[in-house]
Protein backbone atom coordinates (compact mmCIF):
# COMPACT_ATOMS: atom_id res chain seq x y z
CA UNK A 1 0.00 0.00 0.00
CA UNK A 2 2.78 2.46 0.82
CA UNK A 3 4.40 2.02 -2.59
CA UNK A 4 1.21 2.71 -4.54
CA UNK A 5 0.54 6.32 -5.52
CA UNK A 6 -3.09 6.42 -6.56
CA UNK A 7 -6.32 4.97 -5.18
CA UNK A 8 -10.02 5.15 -5.94
CA UNK A 9 -12.04 6.66 -3.08
CA UNK A 10 -15.80 6.11 -2.93
CA UNK A 11 -18.42 7.89 -0.86
CA UNK A 12 -22.22 7.84 -0.94
CA UNK A 13 -24.17 10.84 -2.21
CA UNK A 14 -27.30 12.10 -0.42
CA UNK A 15 -29.31 10.30 -3.16
CA UNK A 16 -27.59 7.03 -2.23
CA UNK A 17 -25.47 6.95 -5.37
CA UNK A 18 -21.75 6.15 -5.41
CA UNK A 19 -19.26 8.97 -5.92
CA UNK A 20 -15.81 7.66 -6.89
CA UNK A 21 -12.72 9.78 -7.44
CA UNK A 22 -8.98 9.16 -7.80
CA UNK A 23 -6.98 10.30 -4.77
CA UNK A 24 -3.45 10.38 -3.45
CA UNK A 25 -3.26 8.66 -0.08
CA UNK A 26 -1.05 7.46 2.74
CA UNK A 27 -1.40 4.25 4.70
CA UNK A 28 -0.37 3.41 8.26
CA UNK A 29 -1.37 0.72 10.75
CA UNK A 30 -4.27 -0.54 8.64
CA UNK A 31 -5.76 2.90 8.02
CA UNK A 32 -5.88 5.03 4.89
CA UNK A 33 -5.50 8.82 4.96
CA UNK A 34 -6.67 11.14 2.17
CA UNK A 35 -5.66 14.82 2.14
CA UNK A 36 -8.28 16.90 0.33
CA UNK A 37 -10.14 20.18 -0.01
CA UNK A 38 -12.47 20.71 2.95
CA UNK A 39 -15.32 21.72 0.60
CA UNK A 40 -14.92 18.79 -1.81
CA UNK A 41 -17.87 16.60 -2.77
CA UNK A 42 -16.25 13.61 -1.04
CA UNK A 43 -16.07 15.51 2.26
CA UNK A 44 -19.63 16.79 1.94
CA UNK A 45 -20.82 13.22 1.25
CA UNK A 46 -18.79 11.85 4.16
CA UNK A 47 -20.32 14.32 6.60
CA UNK A 48 -23.79 12.98 5.72
CA UNK A 49 -22.90 9.28 5.36
CA UNK A 50 -19.58 7.92 6.62
CA UNK A 51 -19.61 4.71 4.58
CA UNK A 52 -16.59 4.70 2.27
CA UNK A 53 -14.49 2.38 0.14
CA UNK A 54 -10.91 2.62 -1.08
CA UNK A 55 -9.40 0.55 -3.90
CA UNK A 56 -5.63 0.46 -4.43
CA UNK A 57 -4.26 -1.24 -7.54
CA UNK A 58 -0.93 -2.90 -8.23
CA UNK A 59 -0.96 -4.11 -11.81
CA UNK A 60 -3.76 -6.69 -12.05
CA UNK A 61 -4.08 -7.04 -8.27
CA UNK A 62 -6.07 -4.82 -5.92
CA UNK A 63 -6.77 -4.25 -2.25
CA UNK A 64 -10.28 -2.97 -1.56
CA UNK A 65 -11.18 -1.58 1.84
CA UNK A 66 -14.77 -1.02 2.98
CA UNK A 67 -15.36 0.92 6.15
CA UNK A 68 -16.08 4.19 7.85
CA UNK A 69 -14.43 7.52 7.25
CA UNK A 70 -14.07 10.64 9.34
CA UNK A 71 -12.46 14.03 9.00
CA UNK A 72 -9.55 14.37 11.42
CA UNK A 73 -10.22 17.30 13.75
CA UNK A 74 -7.17 17.01 16.04
CA UNK A 75 -4.59 19.65 15.02
CA UNK A 76 -1.50 17.51 15.74
CA UNK A 77 -2.91 14.52 13.88
CA UNK A 78 -3.88 16.74 10.92
CA UNK A 79 -0.33 18.15 10.77
CA UNK A 80 1.25 14.68 11.01
CA UNK A 81 -0.94 13.20 8.28
CA UNK A 82 -0.42 16.22 6.03
CA UNK A 83 3.35 15.95 6.49
CA UNK A 84 3.17 12.21 5.70
CA UNK A 85 1.36 13.12 2.47
CA UNK A 86 4.02 15.71 1.60
CA UNK A 87 6.80 13.21 2.29
CA UNK A 88 5.26 10.35 0.29
CA UNK A 89 4.65 12.48 -2.79
CA UNK A 90 7.82 14.55 -2.35
CA UNK A 91 5.90 17.79 -2.62
CA UNK A 92 7.78 21.07 -2.65
CA UNK A 93 6.28 23.43 -0.08
CA UNK A 94 6.96 27.17 0.12
CA UNK A 95 7.46 29.14 3.37
CA UNK A 96 3.69 29.64 3.69
CA UNK A 97 3.03 25.88 3.46
CA UNK A 98 1.67 25.99 -0.10
CA UNK A 99 2.34 23.33 -2.70
CA UNK A 100 3.32 24.00 -6.34
CA UNK A 101 -0.33 24.79 -7.19
CA UNK A 102 -0.54 27.35 -4.40
CA UNK A 103 -2.72 25.14 -2.18
CA UNK A 104 -2.13 25.89 1.53
CA UNK A 105 -1.84 22.29 2.73
CA UNK A 106 -1.65 23.13 6.45
CA UNK A 107 -4.61 25.53 6.46
CA UNK A 108 -7.43 23.62 8.16
CA UNK A 109 -10.03 26.09 6.88
CA UNK A 110 -9.11 25.04 3.33
CA UNK A 111 -7.80 21.47 3.68
CA UNK A 112 -8.62 18.39 5.72
CA UNK A 113 -7.52 14.79 6.11
CA UNK A 114 -9.97 11.91 5.92
CA UNK A 115 -9.14 8.83 7.99
CA UNK A 116 -10.58 5.51 6.80
CA UNK A 117 -11.27 2.77 9.34
CA UNK A 118 -11.57 -0.49 7.38
CA UNK A 119 -14.29 -2.93 8.46
CA UNK A 120 -13.69 -5.38 5.62
CA UNK A 121 -10.74 -5.91 3.28
CA UNK A 122 -10.84 -7.78 -0.02
CA UNK A 123 -7.87 -8.88 -2.08
CA UNK A 124 -8.56 -9.22 -5.76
Amino acid sequence: MNRMRLASFATVTPKGEPHVVPVFFTYENGRVYVQTDRLSVKVQNLLKNNNVAVAVYNGEEAVILFGKGKVIEDEEEFIKRTQDHINKYRLQIDKQGRDSLGIPLFDRTVRCVIEVFPKRILYW
